[in-house]
């Protein structure tokens, strides 16, 4: 009998802990993709001129651009090191749960990925379309951190063949989290391309127009457009979930989601409204990544309620 119970205890302590070391990975993934906006506005990406060192040494002598970029790679060696202990403690204690296996591999095989086009944006002297593809990798990782956090609570024995049956609450969710990192990366691009401050009024490109006069005033433009329609398909989700009776996650999760698209819109207005400041364009970033990851585990949420629903009856 103390062994059984032993064995539970051990069994509840390594989930807990197994959970905390999930969120800390999906909060340090938002971080680090804040902080690459950060490198990125303040044009500090070949503060460290080589890959995976730093002025070939692991601490290089510091000055402004190579504290930003080692604190960068730093930031992401640790995001690697806590998703390699995620998959350890998996291996040991969750060897039943599929769905968190496939995750948590998932997450290392992209964190390495990451890492490994990080090092080619240094090496090809920052290719816009290598940098586009680095941030939407990076985001992937929030979402699949995000689906290991909730297979945690998921029977093992329970069959996944009907997890990923859909109502029309969570492919509306899902369409809402498309738009976001379709909005996210086309302002990546933006920036990649130099015209991430073309449109210098808001919400017009210019203070007269809204249609530009250039090619890169179009880019603009485009992550303008695609960041309204998630904005306002955002703003009538969150609205129609709140209205029913979710359960307390989803609710919160929810109501969450919809104060990140207020900020976020806030902020899109202040980014020219302040000549584009460095703090607006970093909390911009920042707070998309924050949307991002909070419409994808609301996702997930809504995902699961249906699966646990099927389950019950």
């Amino acid at each position: 009998m103390v062994s059984i119970s032993f064995q539970k205890a051990s069994f509840l302590f390594n989930k807990r802990f197994l959970k905390l070391l999930i969120i800390f990975s999906i909060v340090d993934c938002i971080f680090q993709i804040s902080l690459g906006g950060f490198v990125r506005v303040t044009s500090s990406g070949l503060g460290c001129p080589d890959w995976p060192l730093c002025y070939g040494k692991i601490i290089p002598p510091m000055n402004y651009h190579t504290l930003i970029e080692w604190g960068h790679r730093t930031s992401g060696a640790i995001l690697g090191l806590s998703i390699l202990m995620i998959n350890l403690f998996v291996f040991l204690y969750q060897r039943k749960n599929k769905l968190l296996i496939i995750m948590s591999v998932t997450s290392l095989f992209l964190v390495i990925l990451v890492g490994g086009i990080g090092g080619a944006v240094v090496l090809t002297e920052l290719e816009p379309s290598l940098r586009t593809l680095h941030l939407f990798l990076a985001q992937i990782i929030i979402f699949t951190l995000g689906i290991s956090l909730i297979s945690l609570y998921i029977p093992n024995d329970a069959s996944y063949k009907d997890m990923w049956i859909l109502d029309r609450y969570s492919i509306i969710v899902g369409v809402v989290a498309i738009t976001i990192i379709m909005a996210l990366l086309t302002g990546s691009y933006a920036v990649w391309k130099g015209a991430g401050t073309v449109c210098s009024s808001w919400p017009l490109c210019t203070s007269v127009s809204i249609l530009p006069k250039s090619e890169l005033g179009w880019i603009h433009m485009i992550h303008r457009i695609t960041s309204s329609f998630a904005g306002i398909l955002g703003l009538y989700a969150f609205y129609i979930i709140l209205r029913n009776n979710f359960g307390r996650s989803i609710m919160i999760i929810s109501a969450f989601s919809l104060l990140m698209i207020i900020i976020q819109i806030i902020l899109g207005a202040l980014n020219p409204w302040t000549k584009f400041e460095i703090w607006t364009r970093v909390s911009h970033l920042g707070i998309s990544s924050v949307l991002w990851g909070s419409v994808s585990t609301l996702f997930c949420l809504l995902t699961l309620d249906i699966f646990r629903s099927r389950i019950k009856n």
